[in-house]
């Protein structure tokens, strides 16, 4: 009987971690993936739970997305991607040890279940951010395997940033200090020469 009541506890919890990478608008493939879920049901479950917010997205077809450098090619991506990676490691999607081949390896019904609260929260603190579900989980992997990506701290403010490990002179700045170090005044050269302190004339006294 318990083994019928795990089963039963195990099911559900899919159920409920695929009706929510379905709001997100995630392919069937991440879907199963993380579920291990079949096809079939997958596909059932987004015509069954027709829910408003299951109506309105959109079922994403095609393979998933798999060119990390192009999704963090802008400064913003980099800030959203870095932000989310943080929260990935703090809620232990992350593992503590590099995972080869990590689409295969990684990918999990726990685990999956906290990279949706990762994701909750990111887009509750960034309602307006561009990663999607699809995303998040191509950055997961990479970092996962520690190949190319990690995660590091920005030398200013000590922010989260990603670190291109493959990259001949690694950013160690996050986007906001990186903005700021480049909109910095310099002080402008006085139109004299400035003379050593040894070279300077001695002041005088008024009443000697």
């Amino acid at each position: 009987m318990r083994v019928s009541n795990d089963r039963y506890s195990r099911d559900l919890r899919s159920i409920d971690v695929a009706r929510r990478m379905l709001e997100y608008e995630a392919r069937t493939q991440t879907i199963r993936a993380w579920t291990g879920l079949t096809g079939d049901r997958v596909r059932n479950l987004a015509r069954s739970h027709g829910s408003e917010a299951n109506r309105a997205a959109r079922r994403l077809r095609g393979p998933s997305p798999s060119c990390l450098p192009a999704l963090l090619a802008t400064a913003r991506a980099r800030q959203e991607a870095g932000a989310v990676a943080g929260l990935c490691r703090v809620l232990e999607v992350l593992p503590e040890k590099p995972v080869p081949n990590a689409r295969i390896g990684l990918p999990g019904l726990a685990r999956g279940e906290r990279l949706l609260a990762a994701f909750d929260i990111f887009r509750e603190v960034i309602p307006q951010a561009r990663l999607t579900l699809e995303h998040l989980v191509l950055l997961v992997f990479a970092m996962a395997e520690g190949k190319s990506w990690g995660i590091d701290h920005c030398t200013r403010c000590h922010a989260t940033i990603l670190m291109d490990r493959a990259a001949v002179h690694p950013r160690r700045l996050c986007g906001f200090c990186d903005s700021a170090k480049e909109s910095e005044v310099v002080e402008p050269t006085p139109p004299y020469p400035v003379l050593p302190a040894e070279l300077e004339p001695e002041q005088q006294r008024l009443f000697d």
